[in-house]
């Protein structure tokens, strides 16, 4: 009878924390599938007027290659979707694990569009591969769908008092973008943001004083001391998503694709916000500014330099939040070598013996006096120095194959130069299925020089 009733037990638990899918006509994945959410009511009558909405994060795509390789997994189609889904950090059932808001109605929003929950292509066409970028679009889609009758029986998302939107990495990002769209659609309800390492990206860079809003330099720009790739790269990705730009952003904006990058976004915010963030996001470090991994005594002194450097301008970039006029916003930002990881509700990570799960819970219901609201990690080192997470740099990556060299060796010098002259004829690289990570390995490792008679061949050279 006790094996009955506990194997009752975990499947009543189980039950509890699943969320169903829903598929909402009218909304995309990059497949041109249908987008939609998966959802659990509130489960206490304290509850029933408090909503989380979580948008999943999962990298990004920007070419042809990448984005309909994409569009064959769960990332990119509904068509690989489960039916039930578990919550964890802010929308864990748990209420052990998440005090706040475990209770709450729960809206997961699968991540489909690889376009960081941002873009607005209503149909595909050549320049966008054929595939449908329409992150923004299918939010609107679902809050649309959840206004008049969010499942039967349960209240619709128009009787929400509270509602917090957050999601990690991309989902971050889309909180940053959708907050304030979401405020306004629901304006009986408080509204705030919990962006989890979507602080894409810091800017005020030492390198770049006339181009404050412009995002620290890629690692080869840096090491040549050139700027512009990374500032081209945003400019691109809000063309090729047909990105929803913050109104107040491009109101103010000389170049409204400026406001692809949070550091310029975050000020035209109105809805308050808590920026979870870590300090030294080796996602954007590597990925997205392409210096390659290391690890301790492997690391170069221009790659420890890279990394101090893009220290420096976060910090630089989100003290924007600490002398916000809007006041109120919270802030929590470890010295940290790492993305996601430790930053969420029932992370582990601690700035003076505070965590994310009790700032995030009192900031949100306003608890004022129990816990400081801003938290900075202030361990002099130049480099991750926060004991309680990874201060180490990861072991290198394999290098990745390259498919474009021949195309590229036609259009431009593998010599000074080269990643600049890529980006110039960006549209026939595309073509000639070439990724930005790829040209930048390439441009960064030109071929060796033809070895005279007397020297080993060069194939052996290059295996050296």
């Amino acid at each position: 009878m006790l094996r009955l009733w506990l194997l009752v037990s975990i499947l009543a638990g189980a039950a509890a924390q699943a969320m169903n899918l829903t598929l909402v006509k009218g909304t995309r994945c990059l497949d041109g599938t249908d987008a939609g959410f998966y959802y659990r009511p509130a489960q206490t009558s304290r509850a029933a007027n408090r909503w989380v909405i979580y948008l999943q994060g999962g990298g990004l795509c920007y070419d042809p290659a990448g984005c309909n390789s994409r569009a064959g997994t769960s990332l990119g189609s509904s068509k690989y979707w489960g039916s039930t889904h578990t919550g964890s950090s802010s929308q864990d059932a748990d209420s052990g694990s998440n005090p706040d808001f475990w209770d709450a109605h729960q809206v997961y929003v699968p991540y489909c569009t690889g376009d960081l929950h941002t873009g607005t292509v209503a149909a595909p066409s050549p320049t966008t591969f054929g595939l449908y970028f329409s992150g923004h679009s299918n939010i609107v889609g679902i809050v649309n769908h959840l206004n008049p009758n969010a499942t039967t029986g349960v209240s619709p998302l128009t009787s929400a008092k509270e509602v917090l939107l957050t999601g990690d990495s991309a989902g971050g990002m889309g909180t940053f973008y959708n907050v304030d769209w979401l405020a306004d659609a629901l304006p009986n309800a408080t509204v705030k943001g919990a962006p989890v390492a979507g602080w894409f990206f810091a800017g005020a860079t030492s390198d770049q004083p006339l181009a404050q809003w412009a995002p620290p330099n890629t690692y080869p720009d840096w090491q040549q001391g050139k700027s512009g790739t990374t500032q081209a790269l945003v400019g691109y990705l809000v063309q090729l998503y047909r990105v929803y730009i913050h109104p107040n952003c491009a109101a103010v904006e000389r170049y409204p694709f400026h406001c692809g990058s949070v550091h310029n976004m975050y000020p035209k915010i109105k809805a308050p916000l808590f920026v979870l963030q870590n300090m030294y996001d080796n996602n954007q470090i590597n990925s997205q500014l392409f210096m390659p991994g290391c690890s301790g005594s492997s690391c170069s002194a221009d790659q420890l330099g890279f990394v101090a450097y893009f220290g420096q301008s976060f910090r630089k970039s989100t003290r924007q939040v600490i002398d916000n006029v809007k006041k109120g916003d919270g802030l929590f930002l470890p010295s940290c070598w790492a993305h996601t990881e430790g930053i969420n509700v029932r992370g582990a990570v601690r700035i003076n013996g505070y965590g994310p799960t009790e700032l995030l819970g009192n900031w949100f219901f306003n608890r004022d006096g129990r816990t400081p609201y801003q938290l900075v990690d202030d361990c002099p080192a130049e480099l991750p120095c926060n004991p309680s997470c990874n201060t180490l740099i990861p072991e290198p990556r394999p290098p990745s194959e390259t498919q474009c060299a021949t195309e590229l060796n036609t259009l431009c010098s593998r010599d000074g130069g080269c990643f600049a002259c890529a980006m110039e004829n960006l549209p026939q690289l595309l073509d000639a299925l070439c990724t930005v990570e790829e040209l930048n390995d390439l441009c960064a490792n030109p071929p060796a020089p033809p070895s005279p008679p007397e020297s080993p061949p060069l194939l052996a050279a290059a295996q050296e």
